[in-house]
Protein backbone atom coordinates (compact mmCIF):
# COMPACT_ATOMS: atom_id res chain seq x y z
CA UNK A 1 0.00 0.00 0.00
CA UNK A 2 1.27 3.11 -0.92
CA UNK A 3 1.02 5.83 2.51
CA UNK A 4 3.38 8.13 0.83
CA UNK A 5 0.67 11.52 0.42
CA UNK A 6 -1.46 10.51 3.75
CA UNK A 7 1.74 9.71 5.47
CA UNK A 8 3.07 14.30 4.10
CA UNK A 9 -0.71 15.35 4.81
CA UNK A 10 -0.84 13.85 8.08
CA UNK A 11 3.25 15.42 9.61
CA UNK A 12 1.77 18.90 7.81
CA UNK A 13 -1.27 18.89 9.85
CA UNK A 14 0.90 18.16 12.98
CA UNK A 15 3.10 20.82 12.10
CA UNK A 16 -0.41 23.05 11.78
CA UNK A 17 -1.49 22.11 14.93
CA UNK A 18 1.91 22.68 16.59
CA UNK A 19 1.38 26.11 15.87
CA UNK A 20 -1.94 26.59 16.77
CA UNK A 21 -0.51 25.12 20.30
CA UNK A 22 1.95 27.51 20.51
CA UNK A 23 -0.11 30.06 19.76
CA UNK A 24 -2.84 29.65 22.46
CA UNK A 25 -0.43 28.67 25.74
CA UNK A 26 -0.64 24.90 25.38
CA UNK A 27 1.63 22.46 27.09
CA UNK A 28 5.03 23.54 25.54
CA UNK A 29 6.13 19.74 25.42
CA UNK A 30 2.87 18.81 23.46
CA UNK A 31 3.93 21.85 20.75
CA UNK A 32 7.39 20.26 20.48
CA UNK A 33 5.95 16.45 20.00
CA UNK A 34 3.51 17.56 17.46
CA UNK A 35 6.38 19.51 16.11
CA UNK A 36 9.07 16.84 15.75
CA UNK A 37 5.61 13.76 14.76
CA UNK A 38 5.14 16.68 11.53
CA UNK A 39 9.01 16.31 10.52
CA UNK A 40 9.43 12.88 11.21
CA UNK A 41 6.05 12.34 8.66
CA UNK A 42 7.05 14.66 6.05
CA UNK A 43 10.51 13.36 6.26
CA UNK A 44 9.68 9.87 5.72
CA UNK A 45 7.10 10.88 3.42
CA UNK A 46 9.87 12.91 1.05
CA UNK A 47 11.97 9.01 1.39
CA UNK A 48 9.13 7.00 0.34
CA UNK A 49 8.38 9.56 -3.12
CA UNK A 50 12.35 9.18 -3.29
CA UNK A 51 12.34 5.32 -3.32
CA UNK A 52 9.22 3.39 -2.23
CA UNK A 53 10.73 0.16 -2.64
CA UNK A 54 13.92 0.79 -1.06
CA UNK A 55 12.49 3.27 2.21
CA UNK A 56 9.28 1.10 3.29
CA UNK A 57 10.78 -1.47 5.38
CA UNK A 58 13.64 0.71 6.42
CA UNK A 59 10.90 3.17 7.98
CA UNK A 60 10.51 1.27 11.14
CA UNK A 61 13.63 -0.51 11.39
CA UNK A 62 16.74 2.03 10.56
CA UNK A 63 14.27 5.17 11.44
CA UNK A 64 11.71 4.33 13.85
CA UNK A 65 11.82 7.71 15.96
CA UNK A 66 15.29 9.00 15.38
CA UNK A 67 15.03 12.43 13.97
CA UNK A 68 18.64 12.83 13.55
CA UNK A 69 18.79 9.74 11.41
CA UNK A 70 15.67 10.86 9.44
CA UNK A 71 17.26 14.69 8.64
CA UNK A 72 20.67 12.60 7.79
CA UNK A 73 18.92 11.03 5.09
CA UNK A 74 17.24 13.64 4.34
CA UNK A 75 20.34 15.90 3.21
CA UNK A 76 21.70 12.77 1.38
CA UNK A 77 18.96 13.09 -1.12
CA UNK A 78 18.42 16.61 -0.64
CA UNK A 79 22.22 17.26 -2.15
CA UNK A 80 22.52 19.33 0.33
CA UNK A 81 21.11 20.57 4.23
CA UNK A 82 17.45 20.24 4.35
CA UNK A 83 17.82 22.56 7.56
CA UNK A 84 20.06 25.04 8.32
CA UNK A 85 22.56 25.26 10.76
CA UNK A 86 20.67 26.44 13.60
CA UNK A 87 17.17 24.42 12.87
CA UNK A 88 19.41 20.87 12.50
CA UNK A 89 20.76 22.06 16.24
CA UNK A 90 17.57 22.24 17.79
CA UNK A 91 16.27 18.95 15.57
CA UNK A 92 19.00 17.39 17.73
CA UNK A 93 18.32 18.24 21.07
CA UNK A 94 14.41 17.64 20.13
CA UNK A 95 15.39 14.05 19.17
CA UNK A 96 16.98 13.07 22.69
CA UNK A 97 13.86 13.67 24.30
CA UNK A 98 11.19 12.58 21.11
CA UNK A 99 12.85 9.45 20.71
CA UNK A 100 12.20 8.45 24.34
CA UNK A 101 8.73 9.45 23.93
CA UNK A 102 9.58 11.94 27.42
CA UNK A 103 7.70 14.60 25.37
CA UNK A 104 4.40 12.72 24.38
CA UNK A 105 3.81 11.46 28.19
CA UNK A 106 3.89 12.30 31.77
CA UNK A 107 7.68 12.15 32.85
CA UNK A 108 10.30 12.80 34.96
CA UNK A 109 11.99 14.92 32.83
CA UNK A 110 9.13 17.38 33.25
CA UNK A 111 10.28 19.13 36.08
CA UNK A 112 13.85 18.96 34.28
CA UNK A 113 15.09 22.61 33.96
CA UNK A 114 17.48 21.20 30.93
CA UNK A 115 14.35 21.02 28.96
CA UNK A 116 13.53 24.64 29.40
CA UNK A 117 16.61 25.34 27.31
CA UNK A 118 15.17 23.41 24.49
CA UNK A 119 14.40 25.73 21.20
CA UNK A 120 12.60 25.34 18.25
CA UNK A 121 11.70 28.33 16.30
CA UNK A 122 13.99 28.24 13.99
CA UNK A 123 13.07 24.46 13.19
CA UNK A 124 9.26 25.37 13.30
CA UNK A 125 10.18 28.60 10.87
CA UNK A 126 12.26 26.57 8.42
CA UNK A 127 9.54 23.29 8.59
CA UNK A 128 6.74 25.79 7.48
CA UNK A 129 8.58 27.64 4.98
CA UNK A 130 8.82 23.87 2.72
CA UNK A 131 5.47 23.31 2.94
CA UNK A 132 4.36 25.33 -0.12
CA UNK A 133 6.98 23.61 -2.25
CA UNK A 134 6.34 20.12 -0.49
CA UNK A 135 2.38 21.06 -0.84
CA UNK A 136 3.09 20.89 -4.34
CA UNK A 137 4.99 17.79 -4.93
CA UNK A 138 2.33 15.57 -2.93
CA UNK A 139 -0.72 17.09 -4.74
CA UNK A 140 0.77 15.85 -7.98
CA UNK A 141 1.11 12.19 -6.39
Amino acid sequence: MRITVPMYEKGRSFIMASGLVKAYGGHRFVYLHLLCQGFENIGKAILLARDYDKYGPELRGRFRHNLEALLSELNVIHGGDFLSKNASTELRELNKFYKQHQLRYGDPVDFSTDVTTLQSDQMHTELVGHLDVLNQKFSAK
